[in-house]
């Protein structure tokens, strides 16, 4: 998704690790993080969950979203 690679390459989030999880083959990452759709996007700090959204594709909430994990 072009605005997820263009907020990961934001100098605020130079320290950050981003991970694409398959939808349909990484089944027991989706269950156990209680993932239902496809467009879920979770931040973390460390192994605590942060935050999540879902469809939102707002650059300036996504952003908001991605900081919680610093």
């Amino acid at each position: 998704m072009p605005l997820l690679k263009s907020l990961v390459k934001e100098k605020a989030f130079d320290n950050a690790v981003a991970y694409r999880v398959d939808f349909d083959a990484d089944k027991e990452f989706l269950s156990e993080h209680r993932v239902r759709w496809q467009t879920t996007l979770i931040v973390f700090k460390g192994k605590k969950e942060m935050g999540r959204s879902t469809a939102d594709l707002n650059k300036n909430t996504i952003r908001k979203l991605f900081l919680k994990g610093f």
